[in-house]
């Protein structure tokens, strides 16, 4: 019973102890916990900053319940915690938030709201979000099919260094959507795109024997 007790004694401390740190030393603590994939001590501290309005811990808890990440995976409840963090205006946050509106993912499928929660992260300069906001006006989802625009929002996110944005950068070159055809700018970039290993590109170079 005694060694019971200590045992207990020292977890109340431990956790005393963590109720005293900032919102910004448990994320802290977290992502380094989460760094070393002990997930499952990681989610109280996320849980933690999360609650006290730190909208990093909020995308990181909304990533553990996506993704099942010392929690069962809860669709809806990572859509909560993305939409706190995506209102408080953390890019990352409303990408992902975007991408549940526009797979129903967690939430009612609503193609507007994934192009308007892709346009708030693009404005922040968010190298995913501009090649999501490229697939919506390439494929008119959410608005109306614009290829001018796909290109420049997949010449944004492709400058960014984001892999699927220099693919679809290229294929539009390829193509001719929105731009005039280009091969050698088409090959450029689904280069660019296939040199980070992104497979699709490194087939479409294969299947145009431009190894």
């Amino acid at each position: 019973m005694k060694k019971k007790m200590l045992v207990i004694g020292a977890l109340l401390a431990v956790s005393m102890l963590s109720s005293c740190k900032t919102p910004e030393q448990q994320l802290a603590e977290a992502t380094a916990l989460a760094s070393a994939g002990n997930h499952t001590a990681a989610l109280p501290l996320y849980r933690s900053a999360a609650e006290a309005g730190n909208a990093q811990a909020q995308l990181a808890l909304g990533k553990c319940y996506d993704f099942g990440r010392g929690v069962t995976s809860n669709p809806a409840e990572a859509v909560r915690w993305y939409r706190m963090a995506a209102v408080a205006g953390n890019a990352d946050a409303q990408d992902n938030l975007a991408t549940c509106y526009a797979e129903g993912y967690g939430v009612t499928k609503d193609l507007n709201a994934a192009f308007r929660w892709y346009q708030e992260s693009a404005a922040q300069g968010n190298a995913y979000a501009y090649n999501n906001l490229g697939l919506c006006y390439r494929n008119g989802e959410g608005v109306a099919a614009n290829h001018a625009k796909a290109t420049e929002c997949f010449h944004q996110s492709a400058l960014m260094g984001n892999a699927n944005g220099q693919y679809n950068l290229g294929r539009s070159y390829y193509h001719g959507l929105g731009v005039p055809v280009d091969m050698e700018q088409a090959r450029f970039w689904i280069g660019r795109a296939a040199s980070q290993g992104h497979q699709n590109a490194a087939a479409f170079m294969q299947d145009n024997e431009w190894q």
